[in-house]
């Protein structure tokens, strides 16, 4: 989608690459300014998907709105496993999927983090200097905070679950979810709502910038390169209908994901940088971050209702920080424990392991999933996010052999096991009478929170942006995506992307202005 009146040669004010939450976030403040925004997209409008993944094939995928390549993970032995990561590509991103729920990070979040491995690592900012971008973010994507026992949209299940953990000592709260709830709300949950009453990057910020007179987009187009000399990028290398153009701004933002912003620093390298753009520090691909999952099945000792319009509803964050431990976050998935459900999560976990055939899948969990449903009854599914440590040996490395061209090592906290079971033992605890069963086999990443590959901080020789998430090493490059964080957190990281796009606006705000 071009504007009539677009023309390649002109020089922008701003270039976003990605339109996901950190680039609709801060291209929409931008466009609202008044500067001339021209965001590229590698994907197209997606108006409609019905929220299953199941094709491989890298068209069909890409007309779904995900990432048409698999992710290579390498493995000890030279091996490759082939991941069809929950990212998102077309207009807004990952978020046009996504399941709404946006929640800040805990101020702890913010502090020294002793890992490990013995690595100390923090963010550059305070948490108060952060808090006002996390309001202003929860009032872009309508984000609102009610009293638990006042909603009329929770369940009766819903309510007397929070009664007993409230009872039982805990602080449960409603999950903050950027949805407009009504009678006719069909709460979209990681698909695409027609309705358009789900608050994503695309309604909520891309198609309002696009109304701006400066503000356009090349869909379907493919960022090569990045040429660039010892201080400033030049021009942005693209390939768009087919042909090789070359676009030039004044000041260009990353915002392609943090699997592939890294990526496309790595494969910009030229005389001036040898070792990839603006890796001076060798920090660029490095610190990988995920969240670590897992999943409980959890149900009420009597019958309730579970008709509520609200049904991913509730958020528990007591063991978020514990005595100075991080045992991690839990929230509900809005999904009851039913045959289907079941076997969704099995085939997900069996595709992470290479089997893609949809009839060899059905067939391998139907039995499983009908004695596991059988088992749980009417439980309700709660999915539980443990934070992740940041470590230089988990990285992105651009790998010509692989599907996506690059590849990425990743090894698992050493402690994980032991936070997770520590977890999982404590919140059963607070839950009694009520019972509760972990269903998932074993922990796995969340491939759809990656984080951490280009970090923010103080230091040029540790980190890859300073403080306002622009480069250390060139003037003219920001990145807004999950990349810059120095930490992984335990909650979706939608909401922290999106306040920190709107803190940094103010940065490229005041360097425009100063031109």
């Amino acid at each position: 989608m071009i504007k009539s009146n677009l023309k390649l040669s002109d020089e922008w004010d701003v270039i976003v690459i990605g339109t996901g939450m950190g680039g609709a976030t801060v291209g929409h403040a931008l466009a609202l300014k008044g500067f001339s925004v021209l965001f590229l997209e590698k994907g197209g409008e997606i108006t409609h998907n019905d929220g299953r993944i199941e094709e491989t094939n890298p068209e069909k995928r890409l007309a779904q709105g995900w990432w048409p390549q698999p992710m290579s993970q390498s493995r000890k032995n030279g091996k490759f496993d082939q991941i069809y990561a929950a990212v998102g590509c077309g207009f807004g991103g990952s978020s046009i999927h996504y399941g709404a729920a946006l929640e800040r990070f805990d101020h702890s979040d913010f502090d020294s983090l002793k890992t490990s491995d013995g690595s100390l690592t923090q963010w550059p900012i305070h948490f108060k200097t952060f808090l006002p971008f996390y309001e202003k973010a929860e009032a872009l994507y309508g984000i609102t905070n009610k009293k638990e026992n006042d909603n009329p949209q929770l369940s009766k299940w819903d309510l007397s679950f929070l009664q007993i953990m409230q009872k039982n000592g805990l602080k449960p709260e409603r999950l903050n979810i950027a949805i407009n709830y009504d009678k006719d709300c069909e709460e979209c949950i990681g698909k695409i709502c027609p309705r358009q009453c789900k608050a994503d990057a695309k309604t909520t910020c891309l198609d309002e910038a696009l109304k701006q007179p400066n503000c356009s987009i090349l869909d379907y187009c493919e960022v090569q390169t990045l040429d660039a000399d010892q201080n400033t990028i030049n021009h942005i290398v693209a390939t768009h209908q087919g042909k090789t153009i070359k676009l030039r701004a004044k000041q260009v933002i990353l915002a392609a994901g943090a699997m592939h912003t890294p990526q496309l620093l790595l494969q910009s390298k030229n005389y001036f940088w040898p070792n990839g753009l603006a890796n001076s520090s060798d920090q660029v691909g490095r610190n990988l971050m995920f969240h670590i999952s897992d999943m409980y099945a959890v149900w009420s000792p009597k019958k309730l209702s579970r008709q509520g319009l609200q049904k991913k509803s509730l958020s528990i964050r007591d063991f978020y920080n514990v005595n100075g431990r991080r045992l991690g976050y839990i929230q509900s998935l809005g999904l009851d424990a039913g045959n289907g459900h079941i076997a969704m999560f099995m085939k997900d976990t069996l595709r992470k392991y290479g089997i893609h055939n949809n009839f060899a899948l059905s067939a391998i969990t139907k039995i499983p999933a009908f004695v596991v449903a059988s088992i749980l009854g009417k439980a309700s599914l709660f999915a539980v996010s443990i934070e992740d440590d940041p470590s230089l040996e988990n990285r992105i490395t651009l790998n010509p052999d692989q599907p996506n061209g690059t590849s990425f090592s990743y090894t698992f906290p050493t402690d994980i096991q032991e936070r997770a079971d520590a977890l999982y033992k404590t919140f059963a605890k607070h839950i009694k009478p009520w019972r509760m069963l972990r269903i998932m086999p074993k922990l796995e990443i969340n491939n759809g929170h990656a984080c951490g590959t280009c970090k923010f901080g103080e230091d040029p020789k540790t980190s890859v942006l300073n403080s306002d998430c622009k480069s250390h090493d060139l003037e003219n490059l920001y990145v807004v995506d999950s990349s810059f964080m120095p930490r992984s957190g335990a909650a979706n990281p939608s909401l922290t992307i999106a306040a920190n796009a709107l803190r940094v606006a103010e940065k490229i705000t005041e360097s425009l202005n100063k031109r």
